[in-house]
């Protein structure tokens, strides 16, 4: 986890460095009464939905710009102000902006598992190179759970799940079973290649729990990247966690060498549909690999003992 989000930030400050632009652009879509998602040029997917009088914000955005920047669109579509900022995972592309929201009076929301990062990155001194980050008020505290918070309201209901170790270790969901909207974060993404090389990345979890989302009755997402809408990402992220599980296996019982999994991967029967033998592709295969060496080394040893 530590390591994925320092290379995030490292991303960030990278982006930071270069000479300054406009102010972000957002690709804003209403998903449904009272619920938005934006698209940044940079970074995962934010969402925001209205929720008494005030708005619920799923994700921050990469950098304190962006953070900012859906400021700016929640004061235009929500017309209210910022109560609570739900935080699906610690990777620096969904936190990076947390501190703008904190700073605006947002509660910090997150799963237990995420809560010595979150904390860490929320309470530090912010970028004096960067003028949109933002200093928290003294005493600001991160909101933690361990399996679910339901908010009730008087026309609306809000559930946030942790459904175990999946993409990461504490990654959690937002469903809004009115409106049947779905925030999956990175655990379903309209993409076609998730991300599954995080140090504590659990396959096997994150298929079960991809299984168990198919059970909610979902219309619309706003996943952690991109298309927003579209609930096509369940399914596709969990064939594609399932498929390259059983790649990963393959490979590990027929004995190949890594530097050949790219080789392998291109053999037509272990091609996956719609999926580029991409290098973020054998780099997932590699790690799914190697989280499999280690579950079946702890199986023998428990076995031994």
């Amino acid at each position: 986890m530590k390591s994925r989000f320092a290379a995030c930030a490292a991303f960030a400050a990278a982006l930071l460095a270069l000479p300054a632009a406009a102010q972000p652009v957002l690709e804003v879509v209403k998903v449904a009464e009272g619920v938005w998602g934006a698209q940044a040029q940079t970074g995962a997917n934010v969402g925001w939905f209205l929720s008494g009088d005030g708005v619920v914000v799923v994700d921050a955005g990469a950098t304190p710009s962006i953070a900012r920047a859906v400021l700016d669109k929640i004061a235009e579509t929500a017309k209210k102000p910022v109560k609570m900022l739900v935080l699906t995972h610690t990777h620096a592309d969904h936190v990076g902006g947390a501190r703008v929201f904190a700073a605006a009076g947002a509660q910090v929301v997150c799963h237990e598992k995420s809560a010595s990062t979150v904390t860490a990155f929320i309470m530090a001194a912010p970028d004096p190179k960067d003028k949109d980050d933002a200093k928290v008020p003294p005493g600001t505290m991160v909101l933690t759970f361990s399996e679910r918070v339901v908010l009730l309201g008087p026309t609306q209901q809000m559930q946030i799940y942790w459904l175990g170790a999946a993409h990461t270790a504490g990654d959690i969901v937002v469903f809004l079973p009115k409106e049947k909207v779905l925030f999956s974060g990175d655990v379903a993404v309209n993409t076609p290649v998730p991300y599954m090389q995080s140090p504590d990345c659990d396959p096997l979890g994150w298929e079960r729990l991809l299984v168990r989302l198919t059970g909610l009755s979902i219309e619309k997402m706003v996943p952690g990247h991109g298309l927003i809408g579209p609930t096509i990402g369940v399914q596709a992220t969990g064939a594609y966690v399932k498929k390259t599980i059983q790649l990963a296996r393959t490979l590990i019982d027929t004995a190949v060498p890594e530097e050949y999994y790219i080789v392998k991967l291109r053999e037509p029967d272990n091609r996956i549909e719609g999926v580029p033998v991409s290098d973020e592709h054998v780099a997932n295969v590699k790690a799914v690999a190697h989280f499999e060496r280690e579950r079946l080394k702890k199986l023998a040893s428990e076995k031994k003992g």
